[in-house]
């Protein structure tokens, strides 16, 4: 079971869509690992942990809006 085929999508938007929710995903387990290691140290590797997998989880909301927008257009 290759996880990489099982993101293909329809079409190419819809590929994007299943990689950007991908990138979602582990920037929420970055995340959260992130915040978890925090309640034992504050400073260091938990802080940037958390505020990578922020960016991450953000970066991959703003590909999956507009890969949205661009399906939109395109359809219509």
């Amino acid at each position: 079971m290759n996880l990489l085929s099982k993101l293909k999508g329809k079409d190419k938007y819809e590929t994007v869509e299943n990689y950007s929710i991908a990138v979602i995903l582990i920037g929420g387990l970055i995340l959260s690992s992130g915040m978890a290691l925090t309640a034992i140290a504050t400073k260091g590797i938990p802080a940037i942990l958390a505020m990578l997998g922020s960016l991450i989880s953000f970066l991959g909301t703003v590909v999956l809006v507009f890969s949205w927008l661009v399906k939109e257009f395109k359809s219509g």
